[in-house]
């Protein structure tokens, strides 16, 4: 859970996300997927490969793997700013005019 939090926290503060996360978004962005179905393929597919090349998979690996994808789901929106809200940033440090 804590990964899911910390996930939703630095996506939605716009800080960049890292590599699992940006091809989360990325597949999400291009193909419509939803964020916890785009993760889950990323993880299954990570997981995969790594069996492949000759590691350990256990239970926990197997739960983290199916479990983060949903939890980053409902963890995004929870720290997400609403365009129209008067505390969110503007999209452009540079004011207008």
């Amino acid at each position: 859970m804590l990964v899911a939090v910390a996930s939703g926290l630095y996506i939605a503060a716009r800080f960049g996300p890292g590599p699992r996360d940006g091809l989360m978004t990325g597949l999400h962005a291009r193909l419509g997927w939803p964020i916890w179905a785009a993760r889950l393929g990323v993880e299954a597919s990570v997981l995969f490969v790594g069996w492949l090349l000759g590691g350990t998979v256990g239970v926990g690996t197997v739960i983290f793997a199916a479990g983060i994808g949903p939890l980053v789901h409902l963890a995004l929106p929870l720290f997400e700013r609403r365009q129209g809200s008067r505390r969110a940033r503007p999209s452009s440090p540079v004011s207008a005019g």
